[in-house]
C-alpha cells in the first residue's frame, strides 16, 4: 500500500466566494486515492507582533499545526498590486514563529493563481516562490497553473471550469508535488 499524503491548500484572498479558493478545491478532482485535500482557513490569524508570539495565539498554534500535519502545501494566489495579498504574507511570516520554530521550512509546496486579467498571476507567483525559496520550502518551477479571465469560466451551478490546457498543467502540477513527497 502506498503512503497516504496529505494536501493542505491556503488561498491568498480569504473572501468566502473566492476564485481562488475554488481554484485549491479543484485540486480534489486530480488526487490519487492515497491523497487527502482540506482546505485551510486562517482568516482569523491576526496581523503579526512579535509582543504576541509567546504565547502564540490559539488560532495561530492551530494554523501551524495544520501546516505542520501536511506533506504538500498548496496555495493560490491573486495577484494585487503586482503581487501576492499581505494577508498571504502576513500568515506566512506567522508560520515562521516565534523564532526557530518554521513550520514550512522543508515542505513541498505548489502554487497556482487566478485571476480576472490577463496576466494569470504571473509576478504574484514569482514574488511568493521567492519568499517560499528563502523559508527553504522546495517549489517546482514547472507546471504552472496560471488562469486568465477566471470570472469567464463559471458554470450556470458557480462551479469553475477550467481551460483544457489548465487542467493538463494543474493534474501534471498535483503529480509533479506527490512525486516530490
Amino acid at each position: 500500500m502506498s503512503k497516504s499524503i496529505k494536501i493542505i491548500g491556503i488561498s491568498g484572498s480569504l473572501r468566502e466566494d473566492s476564485v481562488n479558493k475554488k481554484l485549491l478545491e479543484r485540486a480534489e478532482d486530480f488526487l490519487p486515492e492515497n491523497a487527502s485535500f482540506e482546505y485551510v482557513d486562517y482568516k482569523q490569524v491576526p496581523v503579526f507582533n512579535e509582543d504576541e508570539e509567546n504565547p502564540l495565539p490559539e488560532v495561530v498554534a492551530n494554523f501551524k499545526e495544520k501546516v505542520e500535519s501536511a506533506d504538500i502545501v498548496l496555495f493560490a494566489t491573486p495577484q494585487y498590486n503586482g503581487s501576492f495579498p499581505g494577508v498571504l504574507k502576513n500568515g506566512i511570516d506567522w508560520l515562521t514563529r516565534p523564532g526557530g520554530n518554521n513550520s514550512i521550512s522543508g515542505k513541498v509546496a505548489g502554487i497556482v493563481g487566478a485571476t480576472p486579467g490577463n496576466s494569470g498571476t504571473i509576478q504574484a507567483q514569482l514574488h511568493l516562490r521567492e519568499v517560499l525559496s528563502h523559508l527553504n520550502v522546495h517549489v517546482p518551477p514547472q507546471p504552472r497553473v496560471l488562469v486568465s479571465s477566471a470570472g469567464d469560466l463559471f458554470d450556470e451551478h458557480d462551479n469553475l471550469v477550467l481551460p483544457e490546457a489548465e487542467v493538463n498543467r494543474y493534474e501534471k502540477l498535483i503529480s509533479k508535488l506527490i512525486e516530490l513527497v
